[in-house]
């Protein structure tokens, strides 16, 4: 699907099913920074808020799906509700822990410009959830 054809909106939700490839992502880190500021996140969280979910999208295509066909998917989820911008990023693959050569700083970006930030891995995938204060514009 192209990722600007969201699967699913409703008012302020946003979810995206992608092929879990390195183009996707970059391209959907500036489609999350535009519906952000859409909804009243300043431009700096903003900025943020794009270069957390890129990590959190490269994550999946390096870790989840290394082997890097075109049949692996990650789901991106934009909810701007009750104050809170929440983004999370859910993949099916399983999680290959320990350090990279090629990585490694992925989660400490995540953790230091995401107010709140937690990872979820299961055997079944991992999911990325990632969350800034946002006052309705």
């Amino acid at each position: 699907m192209p990722i600007d054809e969201p699967a699913h909106q409703i008012a302020d939700e946003l979810v995206l099913e992608v092929a879990a490839v390195p183009a996707q992502a970059a391209a959907l880190r500036d489609v999350l920074a535009k519906w952000a500021l859409e909804r009243g996140l300043p431009r700096e969280l903003a900025e943020d808020l794009k270069l957390t979910a890129y990590e959190a999208m490269t994550n999946v295509v390096k870790h989840a799906y290394p082997d890097g066909t075109d049949d692996n998917v990650m789901t991106v989820t934009a909810v701007h509700a009750d104050g809170q911008l929440k983004i999370s990023v859910a993949d099916e693959g399983r999680w290959r822990d320990g350090r990279r050569p090629d990585g490694g700083r992925g989660l400490p970006i995540i953790r230091a410009f995401a107010p709140e930030a937690s990872v979820t891995s299961t055997p079944t995938g991992t999911i990325v959830r990632l969350s800034w204060p946002c006052p309705s514009a």
